[in-house]
């Protein structure tokens, strides 16, 4: 009789192994069934790791990386934070989240299931970012930026003790468009969120033409007589004024409409006599009696007051209305005619002394010299076209070659360097010392005119150096990277 052997040890392992495999992997699907729910690993939205994620984790985890936290910028130094709400950033959640479900629901059973068994994720593709921001709050907020940590540059300061001007200190200044988009790709960057803001230095400025006529005054204040200023840049036009239109004694300085009306009195040019009337009125000698010479030619005979009438009348013509000469020089006044009311000499409690004779104002006669400097240099102007010809280019650079002969050493001249060219006229008389002229500085050409009246007498060594300290502020100011530093006041 036959009997059925049993199993054996071997066989007996066997079908231990095979229902251990059959529990692992029933394990191992239960285990992938649940993490079907999740997002494939490997899965990126935005270069933010979700695999593994469920939706709610993945969009918690998106916020945390792009919303909350914040951009760093650069400002030089300065460390500043930018939340991404101040410039309106917003994700769009619900795009990358329907694209990240998508490809979970997509994806093979299982392959997939094979992939986490050997824990090789299945190939997965990245999903791009999608956000926005307002550009326009974010301009705002660089330009925020931008005013509280730029520095201005610092404005020039006058040096009183050279009569000259320091420069400031640069600045620093945001280049908003060249910023926008660094900072704007920070805010797209999942890790890495610094930029820096482009800075551009910026210059001092030149000086202002106001600060001239502050370091004018300031350096006047011990001077206890009537200062009266004007300047004027023949480039811009800016001037520079102090008591401009105060009545003042014309002295030797109206000599220069006087030779101006002789050229418009002439028709066929300076005769050798006339030439030599001219420079013995405008250059050193200052000669009262070749002056009143030239109102005879003037007047077309032998009356000087016919010449001083005419004169005045040409200046009332430009405009000039306080500029008058009612008696010639050195002599007696007419009947009937010893001066002329006019707006400056009427003013209430005047505070100069004018001569009644003759009077002009340093405006005026800053204005006059503008008139023959622009004349010379054909720019037309006001002289022209009160003149109708009258007098040409040519006769306007003699006139101004003329002054430029006038060589004293002092006032105007003194307050330039040496070889700077100075078309100037000069006068005084015991309680008023004045200066006009044109000064050709290699920082730009100007006209600058000067009066210092003091009661009774000024003295000559109080105002020749407060003249030249004045002439030599403007030429610093004309001149600013190469001022002249030698002469009185300096150090």
């Amino acid at each position: 009789m036959n009997r059925r052997s049993s199993p054996g040890l071997g066989q007996w392992l066997l079908v231990a192994l095979m229902v251990a495999f059959v529990i692992f992997v029933l394990f191992k699907l239960y285990q992938y069934g649940s993490f079907r729910r999740f997002f494939p690993a490997g899965l990126e939205i935005g270069s933010v790791d979700v695999g593994g994620l469920t939706r709610e984790e993945a969009a918690d985890r998106l916020s945390e990386r792009y919303l909350s936290a914040p951009v760093i910028v650069n400002h030089g130094d300065e460390v500043i934070e930018v939340s991404p709400t101040d410039v309106e950033f917003v994700l769009d959640l619900e795009t990358m989240l329907g694209q990240a479900d998508y490809q979970r629901q997509q994806q093979d059973f299982w392959s997939g299931f094979w992939g986490f068994l050997w824990n090789r994720p299945v190939e997965v593709e990245q999903i791009e970012l999608r956000a926005t921001h307002n550009p326009e709050t974010l301009r705002e907020v660089l330009e925020t930026l931008s005013t509280h940590f730029d520095k201005p540059a610092l404005p020039p300061q006058p040096v009183p003790t050279t009569l000259s001007f320091q420069y400031g200190e640069p600045g620093i200044s945001t280049d908003i468009e060249a910023s926008l988009t660094d900072v704007q790709a920070a805010f797209y960057r999942a890790v890495d969120r610094e930029a820096r803001l482009a800075l551009e230095p910026t210059d001092p400025t030149r000086p202002d033409i106001n600060l001239l006529a502050l370091l004018i005054v300031n350096h006047l204040e011990e001077f206890d007589g009537v200062a009266s200023i004007f300047i004027m840049d023949l480039a811009s036009g800016e001037e520079v004024t102090v008591n401009p239109d105060i009545a003042m004694s014309g002295m030797s300085i109206v000599k220069v409409p006087i030779v101006l009306e002789t050229y418009r009195a002439l028709e066929d040019g300076l005769s050798l006599e006339q030439a030599k009337l001219i420079s013995e009125t405008l250059v050193i000698q200052s000669g009262n009696f070749s002056a009143n010479l030239l109102l005879d030619v003037i007047a077309g005979e032998d009356n000087a007051f016919l010449g001083a009438d005419i004169v005045t009348e040409s200046m009332q013509k430009l405009g000039l209305e306080n500029t008058f000469i009612a008696v010639p020089y050195e002599e007696h006044p007419r009947p009937g005619r010893s001066t002329y009311e006019t707006r400056a000499n009427s003013e209430e409690g005047l505070l100069t002394q004018p001569d009644p004779a003759m009077q002009t104002t340093a405006e005026e006669m800053g204005t006059l010299l503008a008139m023959i400097y622009r004349c010379a240099q054909n720019d037309g102007g006001a002289l022209v076209a009160a003149y109708d010809g009258q007098v040409s280019q040519e006769e306007c650079q003699q006139l101004i070659d003329y002054m430029d002969l006038n060589h004293i050493g002092s006032l105007i001249e003194e307050g330039v360097p040496e070889g700077v060219a100075v078309a100037h006229k000069h006068g005084w008389i015991s309680d008023t010392h004045g200066d006009a002229g044109i000064v050709f500085s290699p920082g730009g050409d100007y006209v600058i005119v000067t009066f210092m009246f003091k009661p009774d007498w000024l003295e000559w060594e109080i105002s020749s150096p407060l003249l030249a300290d004045i002439s030599r502020a403007t030429y610093n100011f004309f001149n600013f990277d190469d001022p002249y530093l030698s002469g009185p006041g300096s150090s």
